[in-house]
């Protein structure tokens, strides 16, 4: 029966130089046998490209964005889920001074600039401490929560996406395209936007994660490589 492996991968898939090369070749091993292997990550498509020109490593499918978008291995866009356009102008009126404001597209182009004829699928917001960046993600989800999640991620950002998806609903779009029973779905990863897919599949996280998810992971993997040798 087909297995599904999905990893967060900064801070997952990603701990190290030498840790990703062993993680590249458990991976190789693992899809030789029929599986799959998904990358769920935050990144937008232009920072995950670099990454994979710089680590060159194989994957089936990657879920952008924190879930907005899901690609397969031949670059193909599957789904795209924006930010409905008539509360974007009311968050950004609503926000408290920031370092810098980021929109990713659904064309998968980044912009500082707000563009109205193009769908929005993340807004990226920089803040000069945590405490801020804490604060206001729990403002968006508190006042904005019917239209938006927000998730605070490393550097002090927020991170805004539609509140119709996330990882875990990338992973049920895939799941079902590939005829996949749940029961065969792995995930790991150490952040607040890996919770729904911790809690929703068979989940796990790495060492060094968010105390919130590692309430909610099974048992902790000091790297994706390890969790590969028990699943196969």
């Amino acid at each position: 029966m087909k297995k599904i492996l999905v990893s967060d991968y900064d801070d997952t898939f990603y701990l190290n130089d030498m840790d990703i090369e062993e993680n590249k070749k458990w991976v190789d091993n693992f899809r030789k046998k029929g599986n799959l292997f998904i990358i769920a990550t935050g990144r937008g498509y232009i920072d995950f490209k670099e990454a994979l020109t710089t680590y060159n490593f194989n994957y089936d499918y990657v879920i952008l964005n924190h879930g907005t978008t899901v690609i397969d291995k031949n670059k193909n866009i599957l789904i795209n889920y924006s930010i409905e356009q008539s509360i974007i102008l009311k968050m950004i009126m609503a926000l408290k001074p920031k370092n810098r404001i980021l929109y990713f597209y659904d064309d998968l182009t980044e912009s500082t600039e707000y563009i109205e004829n193009k769908k929005v699928l993340k807004i990226n917001l920089r803040y000069d401490s945590k405490d801020m960046a804490l604060e206001t993600a729990e403002m968006l989800n508190n006042k904005y929560g019917e239209y938006v999640k927000a998730y605070p991620v490393p550097i002090n950002d927020v991170e805004i996406i539609s509140n119709v998806t996330d990882k875990a609903k990338a992973i049920y779009f895939i799941a079902n395209k590939e005829q996949t029973a749940n029961d065969n779905i792995y995930t790991i990863g150490n952040g607040h936007n890996d919770i729904e897919m911790i809690k929703e599949f068979k989940g796990y996280c790495v060492t060094k994660s968010a105390s919130d998810l590692k309430k909610e992971a099974t048992c902790e993997f000091a790297s994706v490589s390890e969790l590969i040798k028990k699943i196969i």
